[in-house]
């Protein structure tokens, strides 16, 4: 039989508000593997404070078009200076080596090929209207959790978890996936927070 917490992976985390460290405070972690040794996750919700055209110039791939100022993310705060590309289905074409599936659609690299493809397709996706943008991000750093941290850190009301959906990670905002994870299991989170503390009274 299969390990019961591997399922937790694909799927989202939702901080329970108020979570408390300020690194996780109203954010969504996408969950890309979870298992007996730990778990590896990126917040998907959190601006850093520079672009996508910007980061790679600064990683060497000469001037990008600027017009492209999609922000990157703060993956987490673990590595904060590594770069990943988080992308659907076939919307970055890269080699196949050093890449995570997250799920059946959603991908994860922080390869050398991934970021070249994204690198080269940088200035077509900034021609293109809002609706014809591809759908994939780029995170700085990751969030990571050690044997048995993650399911005592659920056990204690800090995270919730909510199955994938894709929609939630690219078609919203960043500023509401928090809200739009809550809404997957017809929750607001301010009703979130009542039954946490229904639950801890």
């Amino acid at each position: 039989m299969a390990d019961a917490r591997s399922q937790l992976a694909p799927g989202f985390l939702i901080a329970s508000p108020p979570l408390g460290d300020p690194n996780f405070d109203r954010t969504v972690v996408l969950l890309a593997m979870h298992g007996p040794s730990g778990a590896l996750g990126f917040v998907v919700n959190r601006d850093a404070p520079l672009g996508i055209a910007e980061l790679l110039n600064l990683a060497g791939y000469g001037e990008q078009d600027k017009v492209d100022a999609t922000p990157v993310l703060l993956g987490g705060p673990v590595q904060p200076s590594s770069g990943w590309i988080c992308w659907l289905d076939s919307d970055l074409e890269c080699a196949h080596s050093g890449i995570i599936e997250v799920g059946d659609r959603v991908k994860v690299s922080s390869s050398r090929d991934a970021f070249d493809a994204l690198a080269k397709d940088v200035p077509a996706a900034a021609a293109a209207s809002a609706a014809a943008r591809k759908r994939r991000m780029v995170l700085l750093g990751y969030s990571g959790w050690g044997p048995g941290q993650l399911e005592g850190e659920i056990a204690t009301g800090a995270w919730l978890p909510v199955p994938l959906d894709a929609g939630v990670l690219f078609d919203l905002p960043n500023d509401k996936r928090w809200e739009g994870a809550y809404a997957l299991l017809g929750l607001t989170p301010a009703v979130g927070m009542s039954m946490r503390t229904v639950g801890e009274a």
